[in-house]
């Protein structure tokens, strides 16, 4: 498979010196800075639910976010290197990006349109207009816990949101850069 990443030029330091790149805390925080803790949640739930579908490598705290097509790789800034790799489908872990806008989102991931109708009359008979306050207030823990247990379906390719996929890797290997893009 051909992915592209666009990543700090940091990383590429840490590929030459150690031959691999793996994402970790430190700089999950210092990206997202005070979004920290909203995306923290959603990328330790997608850790420990990932590590099912393709296994990390120990050491591995975060995945890697990489794109099927160069243009989906974000911009490109002086500070930053964009990467062509190669890597065999059995590391790739690839799901529905409208799945994962909803778990940024902190929605339910509906089966289907009948069952994404009954949970919408659900949320009326509640009185609930924000779905995103249903896991980040403290007033609706079954429901909170519905909308965490449907996450699981990112994973479900029977299941589409949207027709855009992406992908993570538990880390990017020295032997899987076949090109190097340096922003400028």
């Amino acid at each position: 498979m051909i992915l592209w990443t666009t990543q700090d030029k940091r990383v590429l330091k840490q590929i030459q010196s150690k031959g691999v790149y793996r994402a970790r805390l430190d700089s999950i925080l210092n990206k997202y800075d005070n979004c920290s803790e909203v995306f923290l949640n959603v990328y330790k739930w997608f850790s420990k639910e990932a590590e099912k579908v393709v296994p990390k490598p120990e050491g591995v705290e975060f995945p890697v976010w990489v794109a099927f097509e160069k243009e989906f790789s974000f911009g490109l800034t002086e500070c930053q290197v964009r990467f062509e790799l190669e890597v065999d489908s059995s590391n790739v872990i690839t799901f529905d990006s409208g799945k994962w806008d909803y778990i940024l989102n902190y929605w339910y991931i509906p089966k289907d349109k009948a069952d994404e109708t009954e949970y919408e009359k659900k949320l009326q008979s509640y009185g609930i207009k924000n779905k995103s306050l249903i896991y980040m207030g403290n007033f609706y823990p079954l429901l909170k816990r519905e909308v965490e247990n449907s996450w699981i379906r990112l994973f479900d390719p029977s299941i589409v949101i949207s027709n855009i996929y992406q992908a993570t890797l538990w880390e990017i290997r020295a032997e899987w850069i076949k090109n190097i893009t340096y922003g400028k």
